[in-house]
């Protein structure tokens, strides 16, 4: 089990150096956690950035657990 942050998201999605190195660690765990305010912070900053299409299809795709 992992919980996932938004600076780990937005590099994703934006593609940043990490990026792959980031989602090689969330699709190996077999559970991921997002807490619900970071969920929702991840949102209004890829709205800011222009990515929240994007962000929402990732959160959605990886099954991500979301935990008040």
């Amino acid at each position: 089990m992992i919980v996932v942050d938004t600076s780990a998201l937005m590099a994703i999605v934006l593609g940043d150096p990490e990026a792959e190195s980031c989602m090689a660690v969330l699709e190996a765990e077999p559970r991921v956690l997002i807490c619900a305010a970071t969920r929702a912070e991840a949102l209004i900053v890829a709205r800011r950035r222009n990515v929240l299409d994007e962000m929402s299809a990732m959160i959605e795709d990886l099954g991500l657990d979301v935990v008040a």
